[in-house]
């Protein structure tokens, strides 16, 4: 069975035996039948494929193999079967996740599916990465908030909210697509506890890296500190070292383009008044 969904200026078709993403967060990415720019093939098997090739590590569930060309990467389920994802890099538009059968319903909850079907590498071969923030959209741009979980994202996109009548697109994920030379933020069909999740693509303004303190100050920051930074809100197990280089030679021009601010800031409106006037004295909107 074939579904279609579009979302990081991407066209996805998931093909499998048993659909297993029938909620409403996948629902609002659903599109029509289209030619796909990735199609994703699952399978479900009592046993899944042996990986080839050299042993990269692991990170956390999930364990990654590589021939010349090839990936493989498995995601266990504690000691029973998981998943096992292959692609191919001369090909990354097409990739095939096995899933064990015992566990089929489990691998596949919107929780977990993403790793199942290993979604943050297909996607990083189409110029997009995944970060761990609120995204928010204010004066026809997306903005950004990132920061380690209980650092207050949330809070500050509620507080955009609440006095700046900004609209909430995510409250815990968002997609950064490279598309024709332009940098975008963009909804994904998955949000954490959040429960906002909208499907919506914006030019990328800025990503402002959170911090907590007693004040609130902005600054800029530029190069090799804010590729360590941003490297920090990505999801990716950089098992692989093409999709680290890939990874790495994406945030360069990411840092070029688009502005990264760091916010050390107060669960309040000063936080807000700091952070627009930052963003409107960096040209960050439109006049």
């Amino acid at each position: 069975m074939k579904k279609y969904y579009s979302f990081c200026k991407c066209n996805i078709c998931i093909d499998a035996p048993l659909f297993f993403h029938e909620n409403a967060e996948w629902s609002l990415f659903e599109t029509e039948a289209c030619q796909p720019d990735v199609g994703i093939y699952c399978k479900r098997c009592s046993k899944l494929p042996k990986p080839e090739g050299d042993y990269l590590g692991k990170n956390g569930d999930a364990h990654a193999y590589s021939n010349s060309t090839r990936v493989y990467r498995h995601v266990k389920m504690g000691t029973d079967n998981g998943a096992v994802t292959l692609f191919d890099y001369a090909d990354p538009s097409v990739s095939e996740t096995f899933i064990g059968e015992a566990n089929y319903h489990i691998m596949t909850d919107s929780r977990l599916i993403w790793n199942s079907i290993s979604m943050q590498q297909i996607m990083l071969a189409n110029s997009t990465l995944f970060f761990h923030s609120s995204f928010i959209e204010y004066k026809g741009r997306g903005i950004l908030f990132s920061a380690p979980c209980g650092t207050g994202k949330s809070t500050q996109a509620a507080l955009w909210e609440k006095h700046r009548d900004a609209e909430i697109i995510n409250g815990d994920k968002a997609g950064v697509t490279l598309h024709n030379d332009l940098f975008y933020a963009c909804g994904i069909p998955i949000c954490g506890t959040s429960g906002i999740c909208k499907n919506k693509t914006l030019p990328l303004g800025a990503i402002v890296l959170l911090g907590q303190a007693k004040h609130n100050t902005v600054t800029q920051i530029v190069g090799v500190q804010a590729l360590s930074e941003l490297l920090k809100n990505i999801y990716l197990d950089f098992l692989v070292p093409e999709e680290r280089i890939m990874c790495i030679d994406l945030l360069e021009k990411l840092i070029e383009s688009v502005p990264v601010y760091r916010l050390l800031c107060t669960p309040d409106e000063n936080a807000v008044e700091a952070l627009e006037k930052a963003l409107m004295n960096g040209g960050v909107f439109d006049e």
